[in-house]
């Protein structure tokens, strides 16, 4: 039996998600949260065999929450369920540790498959984006967009700040100094020559990255 653990901070899509698991004869559901903090209480304790993941929750969210799950839990594997466009995230999560990225766009059928590929130890990404990653590793074409260029940090508070939170508040999230996330602020706005918060606003949306 698959145990799945759902993390997602819309109710109506976890009640979604717990029919659908609950329709097939192999999988179960046993446990959920809304927020990030909450499913780094609950996991190690109920040990899932896959932990399914929305990318922007409340709290611990993200990378960083990949990261967090795979120190507390090394056992149980995870897939990212996102509303975003899985060629502008699925390389950063898989890189952290998730073992699969499925959008929220694709059919119910496709998310129960994506579950028993990770749960058996696979990696799941869909066909189009192994073919798009097999292409650039043969051409040798780097990414183009400039948030591609960001550390994996840098990534982080960037996405903090684009959506409206402060230095002070990152830092203590991160459990960093605000001048070491002042630091990653400067050179990932020299990255995007952003000169602002709101350029930077701005560029998120414009890339779909929000």
């Amino acid at each position: 039996m698959i145990s799945v653990y759902i993390a997602d901070d819309h109710s109506i899509v976890r009640e979604g998600i717990r029919s659908l698991i609950s329709s097939a004869h192999d999988m179960e559901v046993v446990g959920e949260a809304s927020d990030g903090d909450e499913a780094l209480q609950q996991i190690p304790g109920c040990k899932p065999s896959v932990f399914l993941m929305d990318m922007s929750m409340p709290g611990c969210s993200g990378l960083e929450l990949i990261e967090r799950i795979r120190r507390k839990a090394p056992e149980t594997r995870i897939l990212v369920l996102s509303m975003h466009r899985e060629d502008l995230y699925a390389t950063r999560t898989i890189r952290a540790g998730a073992r699969g990225f499925i959008t929220k766009t694709r059919p119910p059928t496709e998310l129960l498959d994506a579950l028993r590929k990770v749960a058996q130890g696979h990696l799941y990404i869909t066909r189009e984006l192994a073919d798009r990653l097999a292409l650039d590793a043969l051409t040798g074409r780097p990414e183009e967009e400039p948030h591609a260029r960001m550390t994996k940090r840098e990534y982080e508070i960037f996405l903090d700040l684009a959506r409206g939170m402060n230095v002070g508040d990152i830092a203590d999230k991160l459990n960093v100094s605000s001048k070491t996330v002042s630091t990653h602020k400067a050179r990932l706005m020299e990255k995007l020559n952003a000169n602002s918060i709101s350029d930077l606003v701005r560029y998120a949306i414009a890339q779909e990255l929000l």
